[in-house]
């Protein structure tokens, strides 16, 4: 009977438990509409963030530069000053007082390396640092010194060899265009960086400066002078970057006197005399009774062409023209005829050398009273000027 009791208690109450439940059809509809209406919030949430983030990036510029604004009118504003020295003398007091406290931490500096280290280890490689002094070119010779002609030189080649030009070594040891060099000759090589000047009475630096064409500065830093107004005289300053002075020589008129000798054959004009003076055939200006030779130019894009003599003889002149040749070559080729070659920008020979036909000489240029560019080539008979073109091909 107690079985029978308690049996169906528990059928009661299980039944009890269970009673009234029925699965609806409506559960899965709703579960969807739920979470439909769940992704739509999140889709609006994120819209309305989109939004804010819009907004906020449209105006973040504009506030910034108002606080920038607002900022630096308040700091030039009497408080501004102060504050900054404040500041500035806060950290330069921390700086002073606990640099020393923090320089002897690990952080800073690190103990010293163990000798053993170096000796066993193989990743550090101890190099020998060496300090050198490079000395610039301009100062590598600031001294003259003596030189002992050789067989074969000449005024070019000792300038060449020296980087010195031909004129700053005739000016030095008084040399002209018709001085010889003989072998076993001592001449004096001025310093690479300009010539030598031996200070006369009266002489100044300003003097001195106007002289070879160079700043008055220039002179008294290279020869470590710190008072400009005392030159001692007798003493040497060398001039860097002089250039050779030009003699002034008196302009007299030389009448045009024809010095062909009284039995002397008249000039035989041949198209095989010589060869052409240049690369360029660009003649600006023709033989005439007012013009004594022909000017042949060059085109404004090109360089300084050479200049060739045109035919084989010895150097009679190399140097400077005074009366408008400006740097100038002239060949004597015997039986009495001579080529002139002017307004160069460079000469490659010098006095007595033998040249041989189409043996460069040096460079066109306009030295002298010239225009432009270009080389005065004339072809003279016994001194008297002849038409260039009846002599070259």
């Amino acid at each position: 009977m107690l079985f029978t009791l308690k049996h169906s208690k528990s059928k009661r109450f299980y039944q009890l438990r269970f009673k009234g439940f029925h699965p609806s059809r409506k559960i899965p509809g709703e579960f969807f509409w739920a979470l439909v209406r769940y992704f739509l919030k999140k889709i609006k949430d994120l819209m309305k963030l989109l939004s804010l983030t819009a907004l906020f990036s449209q105006k973040f510029p504009g506030k910034i530069k108002d606080y920038l604004i607002k900022k630096l009118i308040w700091s030039r504003g009497k408080l501004g000053r102060p504050i900054a020295n404040l500041a500035v003398m806060t950290i330069a007091f921390f700086v002073f007082t606990f640099g020393e406290v923090l320089n002897s931490t690990r952080f800073v500096s690190g103990g010293e390396i163990d000798p053993d280290y170096l000796t066993y280890t193989s990743d550090i490689i101890p190099n020998v640092q060496t300090a050198t002094t490079l000395v610039p070119e301009s100062r590598k010779r600031a001294e003259s010194f003596e030189y002992t002609v050789a067989e074969g030189d000449t005024l070019s080649s000792i300038g060449e060899k020296f980087k010195i030009s031909v004129d700053a070594i005739k000016y030095v040891n008084n040399l002209t265009d018709y001085s010889i060099l003989g072998i076993g000759q001592t001449i004096t090589i001025p310093p690479v960086s300009g010539l030598i000047h031996t200070i006369e009475e009266g002489d100044t630096l300003a003097s001195i400066a106007e002289k070879y064409d160079v700043p008055t500065q220039a002179i008294a830093d290279f020869n470590y002078i710190l008072d400009t107004s005392k030159l001692a005289v007798g003493t040497e300053l060398v001039i860097p970057g002089a250039k050779v002075p030009q003699p002034v020589i008196p302009l007299v008129t030389v009448p045009s006197i024809s010095t062909v000798p009284a039995g002397a054959p008249p000039a035989t004009p041949s198209q095989n005399f010589c060869v052409w003076p240049t690369t360029t055939r660009i003649l600006t200006q023709y033989f005439s009774w007012y013009h004594n030779g022909v000017d042949i130019s060059k085109p404004s894009n090109m360089g300084f062409p050479p200049i060739y003599a045109c035919r084989s003889g010895t150097v009679v002149r190399a140097g400077w023209d005074p009366f408008g040749l400006g740097l100038h070559v002239r060949i004597d080729h015997g039986n009495g005829y001579e080529t002139v070659y002017g307004h160069m920008s460079s000469l490659y020979v010098s006095y007595g050398q033998h040249v041989s036909r189409g043996e460069v000489i040096g460079l066109m240029g306009s030295t002298g009273r010239s225009t432009g560019p270009h080389v005065h080539f004339m072809v003279k008979y016994y001194g008297v000027p002849q038409n260039p073109l009846n002599y070259a091909n």
